[in-house]
């Protein structure tokens, strides 16, 4: 048996997220102990403080793309980009943020932005909000004219 020391930033975690830590939870600790969290911040396009906040389970945004981002540049391998071939998916990433950012006259972004859109790891994020349709609430207008108003009092 080997003596395995747990990281100040893996007990953090431990206490937040319980027994079961997500996967891209713990590879974003490892990242951020192998390196740092500034580095690791900068790699994923987000804050250090954001960082933090999601190690600690007390980040108000979206757990889902952060998710994705970890995944796409720490763990998923090489994929298949129907533009430029054989890539990985820190590339893929890239090329996806800068085709959101907006276009422009550069032959190699033209083509990047004609197949990024159509390909399936590019589909745009559905918003939840605007998935839940409103509730239909009836409701009946009464109009009192000042005359019937009056009358009543």
């Amino acid at each position: 048996m080997g003596n395995h020391l747990i990281s100040d930033r893996e007990i953090v975690a431990q206490d937040a997220w319980g027994e079961e830590i997500p996967d891209w939870i713990m590879t974003l600790v490892k990242e951020c102990d192998g390196s740092s969290q500034n580095k690791v911040a900068t790699r994923l396009g987000i804050s250090a403080a954001a960082v933090s906040q999601v190690i600690r389970k007390s980040y108000q945004g979206n757990y889902d793309n952060v998710a994705m981002r970890v995944r796409e540049i720490y763990i998923s391998g090489d994929i298949e980009c129907p533009a430029i071939g054989e890539i990985s998916s820190e590339i893929c990433l890239h090329w996806r943020d800068e085709i959101r950012k907006g276009t422009s006259s550069d032959p190699q972004r033209v083509l990047m932005t004609r197949f990024c859109r159509k390909c399936p790891r590019n589909m745009p994020r559905t918003n939840k909000a605007a998935e839940t349709a409103a509730p239909e609430i009836e409701f009946k207008l009464v109009f009192k004219s000042r005359r019937a108003a009056d009358a009543e009092s």
